[in-house]
């Protein structure tokens, strides 16, 4: 716990400017408790790390993007999301019933049979995320480096990833 611990202490003060020049700020919510935690860990294999989270905030505003509070959570085929971009596509986490690495972070192009990881952890993923924003004013969608190809960020290595699997960008 110590690791997301500390994150949340680092960036709990952050403001960054958006794309439009709106301050954008961090906002933590109050914890699960105790049962609360329990109950989710009784109905989804949370990776430590992910408990670790809800234990210290049920969900959050991370400047721009937010992140799922429990009872917003979906268990799906080894992946649990996190985060939405609201197009169908979402960032989540793998469970150990994956075939990637417990508590790696992944984006999912829309379902299950087609993620590329973006990052080892989730406090790796939140940390790029973070200064993505605070470069940018903004957490780019991949399909973002179709108009940027050089541009890099978080999700830049997900276009060639997926033509690589013989897959491409659901829209």
């Amino acid at each position: 716990m110590i690791r997301i611990e500390e994150l949340l202490e680092q960036i709990a003060d952050l403001t960054a400017e958006d794309q439009d020049e709106f301050e954008v700020t961090v906002q933590l919510q109050d914890p699960l408790s105790a049962d609360e935690l329990k109950s989710l860990i009784d109905k989804i294999p949370l990776p430590q790390e992910l408990c670790d989270f809800y234990a210290l905030t049920n969900g959050m505003q991370l400047l721009s993007e937010e992140l799922f509070d429990a009872d917003s959570l979906q268990y799906v085929q080894g992946f649990i999301t996190f985060h939405s971009f609201g197009n169908g596509d979402f960032t989540c986490i793998a469970t150990k019933k994956s075939e990637y690495p417990e508590g790696s972070v992944l984006f999912m192009n829309h379902c299950p049979d087609s993620v590329v990881q973006v990052a080892d952890s989730l406090c790796d993923w939140m940390e790029k995320v973070v200064s993505e924003i605070q470069s940018k004013g903004g957490l780019l969608h991949p399909a973002d480096y179709y108009r940027h190809p050089d541009e890099q960020g978080v999700y830049s290595h997900v276009l060639n990833e997926l033509k690589s699997k013989g897959d491409e960008l659901h829209s």
